[in-house]
């Protein structure tokens, strides 16, 4: 590999050097310890507060502020009480406010951000401080749930396709509003007569305040599950078998597909089975699964020579996927049941998979099944046959030195010869380690069989380390990776960009100022490469980025990239592949974000860049507009808008084309348990334009369970496989428990 340019060296030996100057200023906390006691008794959970238990238990107090300033008391009195059964964990919670005319109270389905001041409970059960569970109720009695595995990554460390079956419900008051909060065991999973990990908070939205019972670190963001207090007093309970079973039919009605064959009626039916089967291990089951009611990906204008990610919204495979996460993206499940050619997705048969902990061990196994499927080929127009596919995963992750961990992982997919997929083996080892609270160091390096090339050895290899530091003041990042050019799971994982040698360092200062108008200021500078593993520059770049947030939560942000891409050079015609080139495509961009916490809030962007299309045969310049606005209106609908405006130029100045798309959301809810939605896309360039509907009216029976009516529409022009046409949907599903 050549040899890194010098801002490179400077920025690493800087960045190095700002973490140990730093490193005295990291604020500590002292763990706090809540002590529970079991009381038989009955509680009827409507939020009301009026059992004479609630009286009894001493009220635990003390919250302290996230935001806006962070160790200082919470600004509204808080209490919480908490005690528990043989079969419930239950909490009380008092927010008293002094200006309750102002609180925030908004309805809306369940897993919904509401922005509406709310309760929030953490519980790690396993008692390893790196997992748990997190539960939020608003002053509306809306429910949020889901799992959190701290070192997961991203900005969201709560996966919130976990649904729980609990009760909570909440009232409003002339001197603020309480909530009550009952958590079976059996809903849980946790090892018995451990101390657990805990915290508590409350948010107030119109004060954009965030204060919990533990403190959190600004720079946190959120409950770590390594930084919460201790619970104690819990013993002599059990888990319980919690057997969910959730059967479901479904029938659509289809009309003027791309494909005809498509068109008409189906029906289906199939099974979900979740069980307990071990205090900490949770068995999924799902036969002949159906997604009828996910949403549809938005369309993504992005024009790139690599294959663009989408997430992955479909339940069975999102539920526990922290149990899956690696620093490598192996085993993207969006490959199982991915779409064919004719753009059907590939129907999946079964699938089963184990998640949950054992001792020090955290294991993740999926078995999936693809059934064998005709599709009409495109460029042909004949029909071929894709034939099924058995995925099989396997992820365990061992704890060690504290809250470190050392893991490994085995991703395969077997199927026979045929013209779509292919036979793919994936594995590796990871660790990553925790040093503090401030400095985390995350390696992993894989090793794929496929035989897609006579290369072998190091080229089949990926792998390389990250190294990040984080305070309130400073956020230091250094990351190296390697990806051979026989490096192939295309047909398993996301991994688009292979036969490189990236690197990448960044330093953050981000001082808390909180006077004159201006609360904090962030500036970042970065530099990256990317080079092929013959040594040529692939992509390499420098970026500066300064943000400033105000007081009242507005921000303003200015970021100026240079970059340097290679791409083949342009030629009329693409009959043979041309020599490469550089291309110099220099990025500015201007930010203005207003407050989230208000009833109207949005997201503008600016961008001006010179930039190179393979694609397009093009290299010129170009700017783009990007709005998004969201509203929340009537206590009870949100309107969500993004707008996308590219103009772009030839390099003499010629326009080459204009690139449009508009995304708009609308979702109501129209009781606790009655609520529709809707989604509308519609793009368009010079190659054509695309269109799509998709919506859901749904009543809810409970979180797992609910009968839905829903209506699709996709079409483009000029068409192309995969068009739905218009699709009309009924599915019926319903929970039960034992």
């Amino acid at each position: 590999m050549s040899e890194l340019p010098g801002m490179h060296k400077v920025v690493v030996m800087t960045a190095l050097t700002l973490v140990a100057a730093a490193g005295a200023h990291a604020q500590v906390s002292v763990t706090r310890t809540l002590r529970i006691e079991r009381i038989q008794t009955e509680i009827r959970v409507d939020g009301r507060l009026d059992e004479p238990v609630w009286s009894q238990i001493a009220p635990e107090s003390g919250f302290v502020q996230t935001e806006p300033l962070e160790g200082q008391p919470v600004s509204e009195r808080t209490e919480a009480r908490i005690f528990y059964d043989d079969r419930n964990l239950y909490f009380a919670f008092w927010c008293y406010d002094s200006e309750p005319a102002k609180m925030i109270a908004r309805f809306d389905t369940h897993d919904a951000r509401t922005y509406s001041d709310s309760v929030n409970i953490f519980l790690d059960p396993y008692g390893d401080r790196r997992t748990g569970y997190f539960f939020s109720v608003n002053a509306r009695g809306v429910q949020f749930d889901g799992v959190m595995a701290e070192g997961s990554g991203g900005d969201d460390p709560v996966d919130d396709t976990w649904d729980g079956i609990w009760q909570s419900a909440a009232r409003l008051e002339d001197s603020g509003w309480s909530a009550e909060v009952a958590i079976p065991f059996k809903s849980i999973r946790f090892a018995p007569s451990q101390t657990w990990g805990i915290n508590l908070g409350r948010d107030i939205v119109r004060k954009n305040e965030t204060a919990n019972w533990q403190l959190v670190a600004r720079f946190d963001g959120f409950m770590r599950p390594s930084k919460a207090g201790l619970l104690e007093g819990i013993g002599d309970v059990e888990p319980g078998r919690n057997i969910e079973v959730i059967p479901y039919a479904s029938s659509r009605i289809r009309r003027g597909a791309f494909d005809a064959r498509e068109d008409g009626e189906k029906y289906e039916g199939g099974v979900d089975v979740r069980w307990g089967v071990l205090p900490n291990a949770t068995v999924n089951l799902t036969v002949n699964p159906d997604f009828a009611d996910t949403e549809a990906d938005e369309i993504n204008i992005s024009i790139s020579r690599f294959e663009l990610f989408f997430p992955e919204k479909r339940t069975f495979f999102n539920e526990g996927a922290n149990f899956f996460a690696t620093p490598l993206d192996l085993f993207f499940t969006r490959r199982v049941g991915a779409r064919l050619p004719d753009g059907q997705p590939q129907r999946i048969l079964l699938g089963a998979k184990l998640t949950g902990k054992v001792g020090p061990w955290s294991l993740g196994l999926l078995e999936a099944r693809t059934q064998e499927q005709d599709f009409r080929d495109p460029s042909t127009g004949l029909i071929d046959t894709a034939p099924g596919a058995n995925f099989f995963t396997l992820r365990g992750k061992r704890d060690i030195w504290g809250n470190s961990s050392i893991g490994f992982v085995t991703v395969n997919r077997d199927q026979s010869a045929g013209t779509v997929g292919s036979t793919q083996r994936a594995h590796a080892v990871d660790l990553n380690v925790v040093s503090g609270e401030n400095i985390r160091l995350v390696s992993q390096w894989a090793y794929n069989q496929n035989e897609t090339t006579a290369e072998g050895g190091i080229h089949r290899m990926a792998g390389g380390g990250a190294f990040a530091y984080e305070s309130n003041t400073w956020e230091v990042g250094a990351e190296y990776q390697y990806t051979g050019r026989a490096f192939d799971i295309s047909e398993i994982g996301f991994e688009p960009e292979v036969d490189r040698h990236s690197a990448d360092a960044s330093i953050e200062w981000k001082p808390f100022i909180n006077r004159n108008g201006i609360r904090q200021v962030f500036f970042q500078v970065n530099q990256d490469i990317q080079l092929d593993t013959s040594g040529l520059t692939q992509d390499s770049g420098s970026d500066a980025d300064l943000r400033v947030q105000f007081t009242n939560f507005w921000s303003v942000r200015g970021r100026y990239s240079y970059d340097l891409v290679r791409f083949n050079e342009f030629t009329p015609a693409f009959g043979r592949l041309p020599n490469t080139r550089i291309y110099i495509t220099p990025i500015a961009r201007l930010f203005v974000n207003s407050n989230e916490n208000r009833p109207v809030f949005f997201n503008y962007q600016f961008r001006w860049q010179k930039f190179a299309q393979f694609r397009e045969n093009f290299y010129g310049r170009g700017y783009t507009h990007e709005l998004a606005l969201n509203a929340r209106m009537f206590s009870r609908t949100r309107l969500e808008f993004r707008g996308i405006y590219v103009r772009e130029f030839l390099e003499d100045g010629t326009p080459f084309q204009i690139r449009r798309l508009f995304v708009t959301r609308l979702a109501h809810q129209f009781t606790r348990k009655l609520r529709g939605r809707i989604l509308g896309q519609v793009a368009n360039d010079r190659r054509g334009q695309e269109f799509n509907v998709n919506s859901v009216i749904g009543y809810d029976f409970t979180a797992r369970s609910a009968f839905l009516v829903g209506y699709n529409f996709q079409r483009r022009s000029p068409g192309a496989p995969g068009d739905l046409g218009h699709e009309l949907f009924f599915k019926l599903s319903y929970l039960f428990q034992f």
